[in-house]
């Protein structure tokens, strides 16, 4: 067993929407290639939280016996007053990565120009999304979170759907958010996030049909919702 959260209960907060997860059992095997689909409703973020050990459940317990990064693309980590070289070497000594192997695949990869001494809130998002994505998957873990698949320019787009395959040949990807195509291009197995139940599938088609059902009919109470103001107001309430 790789990272298994067990009765789990996490109250998760939403802006004026509260949401909790009572009872969750989640497991992610060595070496799975698994999805974890919601809206933004669903509160993954916490979900993520709680695997990489960043936050501790209310109840229940988290178990972990293999690495696993944090969610790529992102860049909650980077010192934004340091160029990307100077952020790059500090989270190479952090991981105790060969810095010079590191530093060479970075730059040979990304092709940062002149923005590689740059500071990182001079750079463009794109420059900066591509630099946070590359340095997660060149580090070693056993299990590598996904939020995104998309970062950089659209130039580089085919050259990273490359290195994602190469992770998943070697690693264990786990895939969060809504992005069904790359869920169905990528993942064998999920779990379906909605109204604080977590449901699990070993069939993809069974998943992605349970998940765009929820969209559709989110989408319509959406449409519902909007051209009633005053239902608009209610569900804005902080019960």
């Amino acid at each position: 067993m790789s990272i298994e959260l067990a009765d789990v209960t996490k109250k998760v907060r939403l802006g004026p929407v509260r949401l909790t997860y009572t009872g969750l059992d989640l497991t992610i095997p060595d070496g799975a290639h698994i999805a974890l689909l919601g809206r933004k409703e669903a509160g993954l973020e916490s979900i993520v939280d709680l695997i990489c050990v960043a936050d501790a459940p209310d109840a229940g317990k988290v178990t972990r016996t293999r690495s696993i990064s944090w969610p790529i693309p992102n860049a909650n980590f980077l010192s934004r007053h340091l160029s990307l070289a100077a952020n790059a070497r500090f989270i190479a000594r952090l991981y105790e990565a060969d810095e010079n192997a590191f530093i060479r695949r970075l730059e040979d990869f990304g092709k940062f120009g002149d923005n590689w001494n740059t500071r990182v809130d001079m750079c463009t998002n794109e420059v900066r999304t591509l630099f946070c994505f590359l340095v997660g998957v060149m580090l070693p873990f056993d299990h590598y979170i996904l939020t995104s698949v998309n970062a950089g320019p659209k130039s580089e787009r085919e050259r990273l759907a490359g290195l994602v395959q190469d992770l998943r040949d070697r690693a264990g990807l786990v895939l969060v958010g809504s992005d069904t195509k790359s869920a169905q291009a990528l993942c064998t197995t999920a779990y379906v996030f909605h109204a604080g139940i977590a449901t699990y599938y070993d069939d993809m088609e069974a998943a992605l049909e349970h998940f765009n059902s929820i969209e559709a009919k989110e989408t319509d109470d959406d449409g519902f919702m909007s051209a009633d103001p005053e239902l608009e107001d209610l569900v804005m309430l902080d019960f």
